[in-house]
C-alpha cells in the first residue's frame, strides 16, 4: 500500500461527499455459462443488496457493474439536482467494495479520476479459489459530439473561457463539433479456479451523451450473451479497448479537420492584403488551445498503450500466440501505436501551422510598416510645403509690416506737419474774419506780432500735449505688467494670506 488507511478515508469520504449520489441505479448484467442463464438490468439499492447476498452463495460467470451519471435521454425529462453525481449511494459502494474485496488503491484512486493515475495488475493464489487475478486501470478517452452551445457563448462559457486547459473540452469551430473527455474506471478480479469474473466500471463522462456511455456497456451484455468467448476473462479488456480506440480515431480525425481548415484559410489569406492581426490574434489562440489539447492526447494515448501491453503479459502464460485472444490483444495495442503515431504527426502539423500563422502575421506586419512608411512620407512632404506657405505667408507678412511701418512714418509725418501749421493757419483764419478785419488796430501790418504771439504758444502747447499724451500710452502696457509681477511677488511670499482668503 503507498497510501495509509487514513488518507484513503479522507479520500473516500470527499468522494461520497463530491461524486456519489443519495439514490441508486446500477446498470447489473450477470451471465452463468454453465446453467445458460443472461439477465441485465437496471438495480436500485435495495434490489442491489439482495443481488449480492444471493451472489455471495452462488457466483455466476459474469458479474458486470457499471456506475454512471444520471443519462440524460430526453432535454424535456425532469433531472434530480445531483444529476452530475454518480447514481451510486455511499452505502451501495460500501456494499460493492466490501463484497468483492475491492483494491484500497483502486479506492482511493477512483476520487482522484482527474489527476494521472497509475494501474495495478495483481495475481495471488487463495486457497478455494485458487489462482485469482485482481486488476484495475483507468482508461482516458476523448469523444466527439456536437456542439451544444452558440458560437459565442465557448468564450463565455466556464470551460470554453480557458480551452487552454487541456482538461476542458475543445471546441472545433468549422467542424461544429467539442472534443471532450473523460476517463473510465475499470476493477476487475478473476477466479482462474472457477473461471469467474467480476467487472465494476466507473465512467465520469457527462450524462448528456448516454448513448456514448452506454455504448461499451451494450457492446459486453451482445458478447455476453451471444458470443463463443463468453468464458473468456479478456473479452472485457477488448470490448473497452476497442471502443475507446475507435473514439480516439474519431476525434482525431475531427482535430485533423480542423487543422486542415486552419490551414486552407492561412493559405488564403496570404492573397488577401485586407486581412487583419485581430483575425491572425483567434487563430493564433485557437491553434495554441490545440497545440494543448493535442500534446495532452498524446499523454493520454501512451496511458492506453502501457495499460494494453500491461493486460497482455498479465494473460499472457494462458494464451498461445494462435490464440484468437492473444490475436485480437496484438491487434488493439497495434491499432493504439497506430494512434499515437498520429498524435504525433499532428502534433508536427499543429507546429507548422503556427509558424505558416507567425509567417503570415509577420508578412502583414511588415505590410503595415510600409504602408505606414508611405503615410509618413506623405505627412512630411505635406508638412514641408506648408512650412514652405509659412515662410511665403511670413515674408508677405513681414512686406506688409514694412509698408505699414512706411505708411505709420508718413501719418506720422503728415500728422506733425499738420500740428505745426495747424494753430498758425487757425489764427490766420480767425484773425481775417469781418468781425476783425474792420477793426483797424488788427489790420495794421505792424501788428503782426499778433499772430505771432498767438500762433508759437498754441503750437508749442499742441507739441507738449502731443508728446504727454504719447508717452502715457506707451508708458501705459509697461505699468499693467509691473503691477502683475508685484502681485505675484506678494501672493508667493504669503501663501497663509492667500489661503485663509480663499
Amino acid at each position: 500500500m503507498l497510501e495509509n488507511g487514513k488518507a484513503i478515508g479522507q479520500a473516500l469520504q470527499g468522494f461520497e461527499t463530491t461524486l456519489l449520489s443519495k439514490d441508486t441505479t446500477v446498470w447489473s448484467i450477470r451471465a452463468d455459462r454453465t446453467k445458460g442463464t443472461f439477465k441485465k438490468e437496471n438495480v436500485d439499492q435495495h434490489k442491489l443488496a439482495v443481488l449480492l447476498t444471493e451472489n455471495t452463495a452462488s457466483s455466476s460467470n459474469y458479474e458486470l457493474f457499471f456506475i454512471n451519471r444520471f443519462l440524460i435521454k430526453n432535454e424535456s425529462d425532469p433531472k434530480p439536482d445531483d444529476a452530475h453525481k454518480l447514481r451510486l449511494s455511499a452505502e451501495s459502494l460500501r456494499l460493492l467494495t466490501s463484497r468483492y474485496f475491492v483494491s484500497p488503491s483502486f479506492m482511493f484512486a477512483l476520487p482522484r479520476f482527474y489527476l494521472p493515475n497509475g494501474q495495478a495488475f495483481h495475481r495471488f493464489e487463495d486457497e478455494r479459489d485458487g489462482f485469482v487475478r485482481h486488476q484495475w486501470y483507468f482508461l482516458p478517452f476523448r469523444v466527439q459530439v456536437p456542439c451544444t452551445d452558440k458560437k459565442r457563448s465557448h468564450a463565455t462559457s466556464t470551460t470554453g473561457s480557458n480551452q487552454m486547459n487541456p482538461f476542458h473540452y475543445l471546441h472545433l469551430p468549422d467542424e461544429e463539433v467539442d472534443i471532450r473527455g473523460s476517463q473510465i474506471a475499470v476493477y476487475f478480479a478473476h477466479k482462474v479456479r472457477s473461471d469467474s469474473a467480476t467487472v465494476i466500471s466507473f465512467n465520469f463522462m457527462d450524462g448528456r451523451w448516454p448513448g456514448i456511455i452506454e455504448e461499451p456497456q451494450i457492446r459486453m451484455a451482445e458478447a455476453l450473451k451471444h458470443s463463443k468467448l463468453t468464458s473468456d476473462p479478456i473479452l472485457v479488456h477488448l470490448i473497452y479497448l476497442t471502443t475507446i480506440a475507435r473514439w480516439w480515431n474519431n476525434a482525431l480525425h475531427s482535430v485533423n479537420e480542423q487543422l486542415i481548415a486552419y490551414e486552407k484559410r492561412l493559405q488564403e489569406d496570404a492573397k488577401d492584403e485586407s486581412t487583419s492581426n485581430a483575425i491572425y490574434n483567434e487563430t493564433s489562440k485557437a491553434l495554441h488551445a490545440m497545440a494543448a489539447h493535442v500534446h495532452r492526447y498524446g499523454t493520454e494515448l501512451g496511458s492506453l498503450e502501457d495499460i494494453s501491453s500491461e493486460l497482455s503479459q498479465a494473460f499472457a502464460p494462458e494464451y498461445d500466440a494462435k490464440d484468437s485472444s492473444a490475436t485480437d490483444f496484438e491487434q488493439v495495442k497495434s491499432q493504439l501505436k497506430a494512434t499515437g503515431a498520429f498524435v504525433r504527426e499532428l502534433e508536427k502539423k499543429t507546429k507548422n501551422i503556427l509558424a505558416l500563422l507567425f509567417n503570415r502575421m509577420q508578412i502583414t506586419n511588415d505590410r503595415m510598416m510600409v504602408a505606414n512608411g508611405v503615410a509618413m512620407h506623405a505627412i512630411l512632404k505635406a508638412t514641408q510645403e506648408e512650412a514652405a506657405f509659412s515662410r511665403e505667408i511670413a515674408i508677405r507678412s513681414q512686406q506688409l509690416s514694412e509698408d505699414m511701418k512706411k505708411d505709420s512714418v508718413s501719418m506720422k509725418t503728415i500728422a506733425i506737419l499738420t500740428m505745426f501749421f495747424l494753430p498758425a493757419t487757425s489764427f490766420a483764419a480767425l484773425l481775417a474774419m469781418p468781425f476783425f478785419a474792420t477793426n483797424k488796430y488788427l489790420t495794421n501790418d505792424q501788428q503782426v506780432w499778433v499772430w505771432v504771439v498767438l500762433t508759437v504758444p498754441s503750437t508749442g502747447i499742441a507739441y507738449a500735449f502731443y508728446h504727454f499724451w504719447r508717452k502715457r500710452e506707451v508708458d501705459k502696457p509697461a505699468e499693467k505688467r509691473r503691477d502683475l509681477e508685484m502681485n505675484h511677488v506678494g501672493n508667493a511670499s504669503d501663501p497663509a494670506a492667500g489661503s485663509s482668503s480663499g
